[in-house]
Order: structure tokens, then C-alpha cells, then sequence
């Protein structure tokens, strides 16, 4: 490989050669390149974050909500059982409440379970977005300095 002396006077005992460019790091550590990564990475992040709050304040309502008319429920029940004219009301009232309940907290957990893989798709969706052109990035840089050094 040819050898010829920099014409910078700061680099000028260094010898610039074409190896030099091939053994760069990716421009991933050039200070700028890492800025407008590091900016990027913010703004993924940023989304992420975003996504992952807004499922857990629609979480946190549909508890709320879901507490408030259970509870409403539960008193309203229990209402009924003190009124109840005689046992066999009283038992009745009781057993349908129970069927209530167990619908109700079934259906709540599958509500919730879904608010869940929505708020954690959400989440997610920029972090695999980026990978995807980190990835891309890599694949395209990493080929060209494949190639570079051969």
C-alpha cells in the first residue's frame, strides 16, 4: 500500500495510508454520528415511554372504575340479604350475587389482560422499530467495510 506524508502539520509524522480508512470505526463513535444517534434513541425512548404511561393511566381507570362499581354492587347486595323477607330470599339474593361477582371479576381480568398487551405493544413498538434500523444500519455499514478491506 502506498505511503505519503499528511499535509496537515498537526498529523504530519503520522503517515496516511488507504488501511487507515479501512480499520475506521463505524461512524457510530465519529461525536456528531453519535449525537444524532443518541438523539434518536432519546426520541424512541420518549414514544416508548409515552405509549407505556398512557396504558397504565387506561389501566389504573378501568380499576377504578371497575372497584367503584363492584363496590356499588357489593352494598347494593348486601341491602338485599338484610331486606329479604325470609331464607330462602335471603340464600337467593346471596347465590346471585356470587354469580355476579365471579362474572364480573372474570370479565374485569380479561379487560385488564388485554389493556396490558395493548399498553405493552405500544410500548414496544419504537424500541423494535429501531433495532430494525440499527440492524440495517449495521448490515449496510458492515458490508461496506467488508468489502473496503478486501
Amino acid at each position: 500500500m502506498a505511503r505519503k506524508e499528511s499535509a496537515n502539520p498537526t498529523t504530519a509524522s503520522i503517515p496516511e495510508t488507504a488501511s487507515l480508512k479501512e480499520i475506521e470505526p463505524f461512524p457510530v463513535f465519529d461525536p456528531a454520528e453519535f449525537l444524532k444517534i443518541g438523539n434518536r434513541n432519546l426520541e424512541v425512548a420518549t414514544r416508548a415511554t409515552t405509549a407505556y404511561l398512557s396504558g397504565a393511566a387506561r389501566f389504573n381507570k378501568e380499576i377504578v372504575d371497575f372497584v367503584n362499581g363492584r363496590v356499588r354492587k357489593d352494598i347494593k347486595a348486601a341491602q338485599d340479604i338484610m331486606s329479604a323477607r325470609d331464607s330462602e330470599q335471603a340464600y337467593h339474593c346471596h347465590a346471585q350475587f356470587l354469580n355476579t361477582a365471579i362474572r364480573d371479576y372474570a370479565d374485569e381480568g380479561a379487560k385488564m389482560l388485554d389493556i396490558i398487551a395493548e399498553a405493552a405493544g405500544a410500548s414496544l413498538a419504537p424500541v423494535e422499530e429501531r433495532t430494525e434500523e440499527v440492524l440495517h444500519y449495521i448490515d449496510e455499514h458492515g458490508t461496506d467495510r467488508v468489502a473496503a478491506a478486501e
